[in-house]
């Protein structure tokens, strides 16, 4: 199923259809969107942050509004894994771990968005390295998505990308403050 499907999914009750557009159209705007602001150095980096976080908080406004308040971090982030996760990226999580302490591992071992990055380099090593960090640069987006629904939802958190093992991603969540799990 594509994102069409997923959104379908999640959608409000009574919310009209929507167009689809294709995914491969769609993975290839976000990586070339991405690509013009890593050129902008670390302002682009920072604004692609905050373009995660504004698209996450948006899409938890619209996907919660119609449900209960959560009761703890334990039930958003499980939230995040089987609900946002497909809506977003077209699968659920592959993984999910926590020590019950406010940190969250959430994998995805074919993670959308870093399944077609490439980089070449003067030797297999040179691009294996450059494809990672470029891997890396691009789970920005998604982190800064994943920060900005759990903020939203009363849930401020640190999100940290791991891409270096690529398509899969890694993405550690620490919950900060109060919102820990119970």
């Amino acid at each position: 199923p594509g994102a069409c499907a997923s959104e379908a999914r999640m959608s409000a009750p009574g919310a009209s259809a929507r167009a689809c557009v294709s995914e491969s159209a769609l993975d290839f705007l976000l990586l070339e969107a991405t690509r013009q602001y890593l050129d902008k150095g670390e302002a682009g980096r920072r604004a692609l942050h905050r373009m995660g976080f504004q698209v996450g908080a948006q899409l938890a406004e619209r996907h919660t509004k119609h449900r209960a308040r959560f009761a703890d971090s334990t039930e958003v982030v499980l939230f995040v894994c089987k609900e946002f996760w497909p809506a977003a990226f077209g699968k659920r999580v592959d993984s999910l771990k926590t020590n019950n302490k406010g940190t969250f591992v959430l994998t995805d071992n074919a993670f959308r968005w870093t399944r077609h990055v490439a980089a070449v380099g003067p030797s297999a090593d040179a691009g294996e390295s450059a494809r990672r960090a470029v891997a890396a640069e691009h789970a920005r987006v998604p982190a800064g998505m994943l920060t900005g629904f759990l903020a939203t939802l009363g849930y401020p958190a640190e999100v940290v990308a791991d891409a270096k093992n690529a398509p899969a991603v890694v993405f550690t969540v620490r919950l900060q403050g109060g919102a820990t799990a119970t």
